[in-house]
């Protein structure tokens, strides 16, 4: 196999191995493509995937590789001349330290794990770049933020405040379920981000929101004029007032975008065992009502709502064909003891309790948990069961497009001027009909140029690096730009 993979690379300047052959791949090989000196070696698990993704395009090829064969790993990174990782992250740390120790430049979207930190002095002593974090988020959000510092620094001026806000959702044309939202990544990873904590500043004070109350700890953001969503704060921010060198930062924080109404439905599944951790155990086959049924936990719930004729009349909503109308009281009364048990319900009227019943029994509906053919999958994850059911409802359709919706909100003050100025940085991008997502043309461009830059030698700097400083974001940020990929600016 290799040999075969030589004698195609016969002649060509430039090696890219690209690994894995997902959702992102084709929009990284497309633009690398664009020079005629490169030829991209797919190699991945799922070969089908890789020669899926390379039909009818030329100085490519597409081979099956399984990184966790070391040998045969480092026979493919050995055979090119730099690699890019488009792997899960559990894969990346073993992959970046066959490079370091071959010797070959690696770039990958995912965030920079300390195990490849670790490997910072190797790639100086052999004269490489493990770039990470080049995508959109993380990725074109360092990048603006990094020009703005800068420029805000030449002029003497501080930063004060600043926000960072990323989605994707789909056009509003195609926003038609619930949940207002449709997988452009990995269904897995995006419904298990609601199980995080999230750190960020306040007011010069570090705050800690746990998880259970995540997605109730949203803000209204204003993207554009036509545009509002709802944020939530990301993971742990409170380290990017370092990277981002934005030592007089009285708030910083890194949220999530959706469209409104998404984060407190997404709590109420969450609430119901949807996103839970733990595994799956069922000694028959079972149908999703079954198991809620068995399954969910009893909460003390001391609002009226359950007390009143309110479940009845939306067990009344149902097909009871399928079962009782008992049954169907039973599975509500439970569902909505759980979910009105949150804090977020306590101060409720009766009235919004209500409104949120009815949304919440509408998407059980649709989701299919009243239709005993909807089995659920043993021996793995709540989360993972979740996904697999949702992507199946949740995919994007053939003409479908997606929209990728960035915001970067800095609020700066100059020496001698009373003044608080506001500048917003924003990006909306809408996917290709028929052609590439927002999602992945605004992760897979900046990963190619970065690598276009790496083997041009315009990006000399070695080490471990994210795209934090001006030697790697100003070229980075220039050639994104001429692909109409970047944020316009408003001072305020």
């Amino acid at each position: 196999m290799l040999s075969l993979y030589r004698n195609q690379l016969m002649g060509q300047q430039k090696k890219v191995l690209l690994i894995g052959s997902g959702l992102m791949a084709e929009a990284v090989i497309d633009q690398l493509l664009k020079r005629n000196d490169n030829f991209v070696v797919v190699a991945s698990a799922h070969v089908e995937d890789a020669r899926k993704v390379i039909q009818n395009k030329q100085r490519c090829s597409a081979h099956h590789l399984d990184v966790t064969e070391t040998e045969e790993l480092r026979k493919f990174v050995k055979n090119s001349d730099i690699v890019i990782a488009y792997i899960p992250p559990q894969f990346i740390v073993p992959i970046a330290r066959i490079c370091a120790e071959v010797g070959r430049s690696m770039i990958t979207s995912q965030y920079t794990f300390p195990e490849i930190r670790a490997l910072e002095e190797e790639c100086k002593k052999k004269g490489i770049i493990i770039l990470n974090e080049i995508g959109l988020d993380p990725g074109i959000d360092h990048l603006a933020t990094v020009k703005v510092r800068d420029e805000v620094y030449a002029k003497g001026g501080k930063i004060i405040e600043y926000e960072s806000w990323c989605g994707g959702v789909p056009s509003p044309e195609f926003c038609d379920n619930p949940f207002g939202y449709k997988f452009s990544w990995s269904p897995f990873a995006a419904i298990r981000n609601v199980n995080n904590d999230a750190k960020y500043l306040e007011n010069g004070v570090q705050k800690y929101i746990p998880a259970s109350e995540l997605l109730y700890s949203t803000e209204i953001i204003h993207v554009n004029p036509s545009l509002q969503m709802e944020g939530y704060p990301n993971r742990d921010s409170l380290p990017y007032q370092e990277l981002y060198g934005l030592k007089d930062c009285q708030k910083l924080v890194r949220g999530t975008l959706r469209y409104q109404g998404h984060c407190v439905l997404m709590a109420a599944m969450k609430a119901l065992g949807f996103a839970s951790e733990e595994t799956i155990k069922v000694d028959r086959e079972m149908s999703w009502f079954e198991y809620l049924l068995s399954n969910i936990r009893f909460e003390s719930c001391s609002t009226n709502f359950l007390a009143n004729h309110h479940i009845t009349q939306l067990a009344n909503t149902i097909d009871q064909k399928l079962f009782t109308l008992a049954q169907l009281e039973t599975l509500l009364t439970k569902v909505f003891n759980r979910v009105f048990s949150q804090y977020y319900y306590k101060d409720k009227s009766e009235e919004q309790l209500y409104k949120d019943a009815e949304q919440i029994t509408y998407t059980l509906k649709w989701m299919g948990v009243f239709d005993p053919k909807n089995l659920i999958l043993n021996n793995v994850t709540h989360v993972h069961n979740f996904a697999a059911h949702l992507q199946t409802l949740m995919n994007y359709r053939q003409g479908e497009t997606d929209l990728v919706a960035m915001q970067h909100i800095f609020k700066i003050v100059y020496p001698n001027d009373p003044r608080i100025y506001v500048k917003k940085s924003t990006m909306v991008k809408i996917g290709h009909r028929n052609g590439k997502s927002a999602m992945a043309i605004t992760v897979g461009v900046p990963t190619a140029v970065a690598t276009q830059l790496i083997l041009d030698g315009v990006i000399k700097t070695t080490g471990v690096h994210m795209p934090n400083i001006s030697e790697i974001n100003t070229p980075l940020y220039e050639e994104l730009k001429k692909e109409g990929i970047y944020c316009e600016e408003e001072d305020y």
